[in-house]
């Protein structure tokens, strides 16, 4: 305890040393920003409360009673037009580090990349904070595919960031991305790979009060090898890699299936894939419509799921996050802004599993496993934290109930990874308001859930139904305080599948 308080110490007095030199230095550029902070998280349990630590790119601790620093280093575009008539071509960079000593102790290189922008693309290269899909992004529970919720994955990326007239009045505009990234090395899996794009439209001119908005995402694991070379089922063929030539990325590139049981076309690389695709391949398709008053922002929002092929036979529409946004532009108004939002992941296209039968009958193509996969068995996860929504979490966050709870009919026989992804059978509810006092920001969000774990341990074990309600509370006040800004965030989490805790955090940040 004494050199864990010694440490926080020497942590802290750091943070302040650093920032008086920065505040002592020659002013930068405008477009080059730079901020230092310091605060923790302490709470009644030992876990840190949901709303405090989801969505935070794997910065916020798992464990509680923590002390953290933060800082972060950008250069901006000059312009935020992206066809700029005098300036076509720019550049940019960013940095963040976050470090945490006491109940958890990490180092995090949150960003690192370099951008450059020639007229409305941009390639960058490097880990960056991002979200991906159609939703509030500043106020929602987060994207179902992609929440901001885990570290950042290091890519490569070439996008058009901004909606982009394809048609020069405007009336149709589109957006996209495509990208290649590395997840490194997981306990199933090593060396293996993420590919990415999407794209989106908008039908609506600028001025036009109503547009709509729709376009889908595309995210697959692929490539590495198995951490235990195994036998393939079917063809017994020894796998020790899964195929990462350009053959193989043509498969991940267009989603089409592999011919061939066991084996590439061309090559002797078994892909532990046969008779499927090629890596997990998993997005959602989005719809939007969007109402700009003088006054008033309204945003209603759909993302539906695609994973196994029930999406394609609609047994799977019923799941997904739906949304509502309303946000005012009326800067004195107490109210800014109100998220209503509903993600449902229960159906996942019936109980009955994929299987040959599926080929004659489609519509018994089931038990889709949200974010699970068989071949890269961390499932949607990156370091250990959930990559996509918050509410479909790794076991080991799951603090309020044991493994017998959530697997039902567990079997000692079979090992259960405490980090797989054993509840994606979920059902949630959340509001949330932005609102304003003076200078003073709040945040206010309000969850419920229904966990229900999922419908297979493995391919041999059907799950008993579980049902375990979740509340979860969360209010933050960021108050600015002179050349500070002074966050504080109360949460409070039933007993449910989480722990019954009240707990908070408070940071103190200084902005250059």
């Amino acid at each position: 305890m004494i050199h864990r308080l010694r440490l926080q110490c020497l942590i802290f007095c750091t943070f302040f040393l650093i920032e008086g030199r920065l505040s002592a230095q020659k002013r930068l550029p405008k477009n080059v920003h730079y901020s230092v902070e310091a605060g923790g998280f302490v709470s009644a349990a030992s876990t840190t409360p949901f709303w405090i630590r989801s969505n935070q790119y794997g910065e916020a601790p798992l464990k509680s009673q923590t002390f953290g620093v933060r800082g972060e280093l950008y250069r901006t575009y000059d312009s935020l037009k992206r066809a700029s008539a005098t300036k076509k071509l720019d550049f940019g960079y960013g940095l963040r580090i976050a470090a945490n000593a006491g109940g958890a102790n990490s180092f995090l290189l949150t960003e690192a990349y370099a951008k450059i922008r020639y007229k409305a693309f941009e390639m960058y290269a490097g880990r960056r904070r991002e979200t991906m899909g159609i939703s509030d992004t500043t106020l929602g529970m987060g994207s179902y595919i992609w929440s901001g919720n885990s570290l950042p994955i290091p890519k490569i990326q070439i996008a058009l960031l901004d909606f982009t007239p394809i048609i020069k009045s405007g009336l149709l505009a589109v957006k996209g991305n495509i990208a290649q990234g590395w997840f490194g090395s997981g306990d199933s899996t090593q060396n293996y790979m993420l590919h990415q794009k999407s794209i989106y439209f908008r039908l609506g001119k600028p001025h036009w009060r109503f547009r709509l908005y729709s376009g889908i995402n595309h995210q697959v694991q692929w490539g590495g090898r198995p951490t235990i070379p195994f036998l393939q089922g079917g063809t017994n063929a020894f796998i020790t890699e899964y195929g990462s030539n350009l053959f193989a990325f043509a498969h991940v590139l267009t989603g089409i299936g592999l011919q061939e049981l066991g084996y590439y076309k061309g090559t002797t690389i078994a892909s532990g894939e046969g008779g499927n695709r090629l890596g997990n391949h998993l997005g959602t398709l989005d719809l939007a419509l969007e109402y700009r008053a003088p006054s008033v922002k309204w945003l209603l929002y759909r993302q539906s799921i695609y994973e196994d092929g029930s999406l394609s036979t609609l047994s799977s529409i019923s799941d997904g996050l739906l949304g509502l946004s309303i946000s005012t532009f009326n800067r004195k108004k107490f109210i800014q802004k109100i998220v209503l939002e509903y993600l449902s992941t229960d159906n996942q296209g019936g109980f009955r599993q994929s299987g040959n039968q599926t080929a004659a009958i489609p519509e018994l193509r089931g038990a889709d496993d949200y974010l699970n996969n068989a071949t890269y068995e961390e499932g949607w996860t990156y370091r250990r934290k959930a990559i996509g929504t918050p509410f479909i979490m790794p076991l080991n966050e799951l603090s309020g109930i044991t493994v017998k709870d959530i697997v039902g009919a567990y079997n000692p026989r079979y090992p259960v990874n405490p980090y797989a992804l054993l509840n994606n059978r979920v059902k949630a509810w959340m509001i949330g308001i932005q609102s304003q006092v003076k200078s003073v920001n709040l945040l206010t969000r309000l969850s419920y859930s229904q966990n229900m774990g999922k419908y297979y341990l493995d391919s041999r074990v059907l799950l008993q139904a579980i049902d375990i309600n979740q509340i979860s509370l969360q209010q933050q006040a960021a108050i600015p305080i002179k050349q500070y800004l002074l966050t504080v965030a109360l949460a409070y989490d039933s007993q449910g599948v989480l722990e019954n805790n009240v707990g908070m955090s408070i940071f103190l940040k200084r902005h250059f």
